[in-house]
């Protein structure tokens, strides 16, 4: 077919049961024309031998891969429906090759040849709906355009995106996408990057400025230099992460394993007591096709795809709304979470926090723009709010950084290194203490007197004395409060938990409206997150991914806020490419849809197997309607997937 993986398969399949439907239906008008004028003698015997010839084709093309399959599952120690269906289809076969050549006894072609036809009809439906689940997921990749212009040797060039290398300079015109991640050389523009991060604001362009593959550029013709091509740029990495997503299995797909383990020799019994039982009675034929009915209806297709295409359906439409989720297990955990965490700096609060004040120690000889431009050139190699406020500061006033060594960081507490031959330490009052740094006297009432305006204040020592107190202004971001009221309205808890003072957790707690714990240790979090969980609760902790790190893994889902196209992040279950805390309750009510539509695609796919079955079992129904019922239940499993896709989650 020339395709490859799912959508190869699903097109193999959709060929042989094409050039089988040929020979299946010829032997059904034949079957039929006997049924109707009752041929007797070397007539009938001729009939049975063209129709023997027309079902061979069909065996080999539809019934030589169900063997295949089997042969495989069984070297891998697994036993499935497949056997069921080789030895109802095997028995009737070779019955009527016997009774073809014997010229005794009924022939079965036109059953065997619907009823491989239909099963490999349900099989196309199930590969085809993984087969498009898989291109959705593929689709991002046509987010990067297929070709660029490239500036080598002064000269423009138009090259195909995945021949673009790595420091090669290229043009992008206005209106057209990023084909490779990069930095901006030249030009001034603005990138639509709702496709990553699910955010329509534009995003300022300039010299400096990082581009990522599969977003657009908007106003302004840019050069910028590749720097992550191929499977390094971003639409690439996204696309392998959401495949290593489909691929993992969910708890509740494992429960259904272990049920499919049962049922298989339970109706093995099942068939095989229904042949006896119309045996006994007199009727080989009736009892072979009893028996043939109940394997038949028992194949569980629908419940192959029950669990897994809902699943693959969510993680999808989660990435397309900007949220990655890293694993179907995480979806599922999702569901049933009614406890979150929440970081407050750079999660609750906007990330970009000004500086509002620096108290210098009396007796320290270093003056205020000093203490910045030490302060920001020990946080510079840290993504973090407060690091980030120190760089602009230090910026600002013109106070060049220099390079630090011997850098230590103590997630959630504080830094410390040389710089400029001292020794710097930044970070909290208790962070300042286990460092032996006293903070009694000055270094406390300068605390004090800026905690209490509100302020989210940082000790900067030097040398082993504490040298100043540097107070931030900080505000929450705008979809906080209604993010937070969402997950009441849903039900689920919400708490803060901030290393922070009493102040600033307080004032921003009254804003929100939600209780905060304030001036937490990291290993406080922790303990806090594990009451929770011992209560029963299922939680998750939402943080932007740096301090936040322990808490994350202590709680049941870790949720990393503002992730940008840093889609790796290790400590994120879920990763929000953007900073719309409105996703966190999306996701939550998107995985709880889902896990909804998984347990009725369950229930449906057992109890529908269960009754087709007892109905089999007494005789009412023949084997090729019990293969039409049998795609009946799959296209019902289908259907109910699909909502996932559309289901309203938005509130």
């Amino acid at each position: 077919t020339g395709q490859a993986g799912e959508e190869g398969q699903a097109s193999w399949l959709l060929i042989r049961l094409g050039l089988s439907a040929f020979f299946a239906m010829n032997v059904m008008v034949i079957s039929l024309t006997e049924y109707i004028y009752g041929f007797e003698g070397n007539v009938a015997a001729i009939l049975n031998y063209v129709q023997l010839i027309l079902t061979v084709p069909v065996v080999v093309l539809l019934g030589l891969p169900i063997l295949s399959a089997y042969l495989g599952a069984l070297k891998r120690l697994r036993l499935n429906i497949d056997v069921l269906i080789i030895i109802g289809t095997a028995a009737a076969f070779l019955i009527s090759v016997y009774s073809t050549f014997t010229r005794e006894g009924h022939v079965y072609f036109d059953t065997i040849t619907m009823l491989l036809a239909l099963l490999t009809l349900g099989r196309y439906l199930e590969a085809n709906a993984k087969a498009s689940s898989s291109n959705a997921i593929k689709g991002f990749l046509d987010l990067a355009p297929k070709d660029a212009i490239v500036i080598r040797n002064g000269v423009e060039v138009s090259v195909p995106s995945e021949d673009i290398e790595r420091y090669d300079l290229v043009k992008v015109p206005p209106g057209t996408g990023f084909p490779v991640d990069g930095r901006v050389v030249e030009g001034t523009s603005s990138a639509d990057e709702s496709s990553l991060t699910g955010e329509p604001v534009p995003v300022p362009k300039e010299p400096g400025s990082m581009v990522y593959s599969g977003t657009v550029n908007l106003d302004g013709t840019v050069i910028f230099q590749a720097l992550e091509v191929g499977e390094g740029k971003t639409v690439s990495r996204l696309v392998r992460l959401l495949e290593e997503a489909r691929r993992s299995r969910a708890p509740i797909e494992r429960i259904a394993d272990r049920v499919t383990a049962v049922f298989v020799p339970l109706v093995s019994v099942i068939a095989l007591a229904a042949f006896v039982f119309w045996a006994m009675r007199g009727s080989v034929d009736t009892a072979l096709m009893t028996a043939l009915s109940v394997l038949v209806i028992s194949c569980p297709c629908a419940l192959g795809i029950a669990t897994p295409l809902a699943i693959w359906i969510a993680l999808g439409r989660a990435a397309g709304e900007g949220v990655l989720v890293r694993s179907a297990e995480f979806l599922e955990r999702l569901s049933g979470v009614n406890m979150v965490f929440f970081d407050k700096t750079g999660t609750l609060t906007e990330r970009e926090l000004r500086p509002g004040a620096v108290r210098i120690a009396p007796e320290s000889h270093i003056d205020e723009r000093e203490i910045i431009k030490l302060a920001a050139s020990l946080e510079s190699g840290y993504s973090h709010p407060l690091a980030d406020s120190l760089g602009r500061a230090a910026s600002e006033i013109g106070a060049g950084l220099v390079p630090a060594a011997e850098v230590k960081a103590a997630p959630g507490m504080g830094v410390t290194g040389i710089v400029d031959g001292r020794r710097v330490a930044a970070g909290s009052a208790r962070y300042m203490e286990s460092l032996g740094v006293s903070t009694e006297g000055f270094a406390r009432g300068a605390a004090s007197e800026l905690e209490s305006s509100g302020m989210t204040v940082m000790f900067v020592s030097v040398d082993g004395e504490a040298a100043a107190v540097a107070g931030f202004n900080e505000s929450p971001r705008p979809e906080s409060a209604a993010a937070l009221e969402e997950l009441r309205q849903d039900g689920v808890g919400a708490l803060i938990l901030t290393g922070d003072n009493e102040y600033a957790a307080g004032a921003l707690s009254q804003k929100l409206g939600v209780e905060a714990r304030s001036g937490l240790y990291p290993g406080e979090k922790l303990e806090i997150i594990e009451d929770y969980k011992g209560r029963g609760l299922v939680t998750a902790m939402v943080g932007d991914g740096i301090n936040d790190a322990p808490a994350m893994n202590a709680a049941d889902v870790g949720i990393v806020l503002g992730c940008g196209a840093d889609i790796t992040r290790e400590a994120a279950d879920v990763s929000l490419l953007g900073d719309d805390l409105a996703k966190v309750p999306w996701i939550l009510r998107l995985a709880r849809g889902n896990h909804r539509v998984v347990k009725q695609n369950l229930f449906w796919a057992f109890f529908y197997n269960t009754l087709g079955i007892a109905v089999a079992a007494v005789g009412l129904m023949q084997p090729v309607l019990a293969a039409l019922a049998m795609i009946v239940s799959s296209m019902i499993v289908l259907g109910n997937s699909l909502r996932v896709g559309r289901m309203k989650v938005e509130r």
